[in-house]
């Protein structure tokens, strides 16, 4: 496979920006939950400035655990006092273009109160109990396997993938053992570990394998899922990454471009209403509280379903072919 992916791949040229699509994970993944949802965003350009509880925590403690994986590349004592501090009262986020302040744990807390408070159905945990969790048990035991050392974290990745896209994005975390394999970690801030069927051949996992033969010329050998709120992980031993998962991830993202190709020229993007609408940026406001100040309402397709009231139905039935009349944008 190392010999298929290196024929698909190359460095991106001056000449491909603008010419090519441009795709991440993330944008790949939403076209296969929701091309309706990818329309509105990426065709449309309606690109939504909600912050969410979920968003906003997830950033700051993959900032904690990036800290410390910074530490141990640089061969330094790690502080885990700055990381908690970092944490819990906000840190800098320094990149090329800028500086941004990324709000702490305090601040999210108050402005999320009545989620931060209640326990989910899964654990029986709120969000007090998790960041118990997270500052005194995941911050302190990952990354200090001494089979493994870390070599690259938020490592930035782009290139063109099979002259048809340009792919681009960060992995989390990259450690290295003595024989020079490689393990790819990725952080997950959700409640509830990935169901078997879901992590076979995840497509996040194939894209930054794809990336790590690109960059170091290596198939990582070991996939991992850290699900830093638990304390629990699925690993290449628990079926992450399963026989023949790359050949099949290959023909997924092949899958999903002609497909991308072939709605293009359509222009007919269909919804798929499910409970992840309740979620989306597009969905009505009365509907839920996820929705964009500006661009909630867009979509009249979505799904009824709540938390709370746990329904299949959708607000309105898709027909191909008839528009909804869009609401109206001051």
């Amino acid at each position: 496979m190392l010999e298929t992916i290196l024929e698909k791949i190359r460095p991106v040229e001056d000449t491909d920006r603008g010419k090519l699509l441009t795709v991440s994970y993330s944008k790949l993944s939403l076209f296969e939950n929701c091309a309706y949802r990818y329309k509105m965003k990426y065709i449309d350009g309606n690109y939504a400035n909600s912050k969410t509880l979920a968003l906003e925590l997830g950033t700051i403690l993959h900032k904690g655990l990036e800290i410390k994986g910074r530490n141990k590349i640089e061969g330094q004592d790690v502080d885990y006092d700055y990381i908690k501090t970092s944490v819990v009262e906000g840190c800098e986020e320094k990149t090329d273009k800028s500086t941004a302040f990324l709000p702490g744990t305090n601040d999210i807390k108050k402005r999320y109160m009545e989620d931060w408070m209640t326990k989910d159905e899964n654990t029986g945990f709120n969000y007090n109990d998790k960041m118990e969790v997270y500052l005194n048990s995941v911050i302190q035991s990952r990354m200090e396997n001494p089979e493994w050392n870390v070599f690259a974290v938020e490592d930035h990745f782009e290139f063109v993938y099979d002259n048809r896209c340009i792919v681009h994005g960060f992995i989390d975390r990259l450690d290295q053992n003595e024989d020079g394999e490689i393990k790819v970690i990725d952080y997950k801030s959700s409640k509830r570990v990935f169901r078997d069927a879901d992590i076979k051949t995840p497509l996040q996992m194939v894209i930054y394998d794809i990336a790590c033969v690109f960059k170091y010329g290596r198939l990582p050998m070991y996939h991992e899922y850290d699900f830093i709120l638990l304390d629990k992980k699925q690993t290449t031993e628990d079926g992450v990454c399963s026989k023949g998962y790359l050949k099949r991830g290959l023909k997924k993202i092949d899958k999903l471009l002609s497909l991308i190709d072939e709605f293009e020229k359509s222009n007919i993007y269909k919804p798929s209403p499910t409970p992840l609408c309740y979620w989306c940026d597009f969905a009505s406001k009365s509907h839920t509280p996820n929705a964009d100040s500006r661009y909630g309402g867009l979509c009249v397709y979505h799904s009824l379903w709540k938390p709370d009231n746990k329904v299949f139905k959708v607000n309105k039935e898709w027909i191909p072919g008839e528009d909804a009349k869009p609401r109206r944008i001051f």
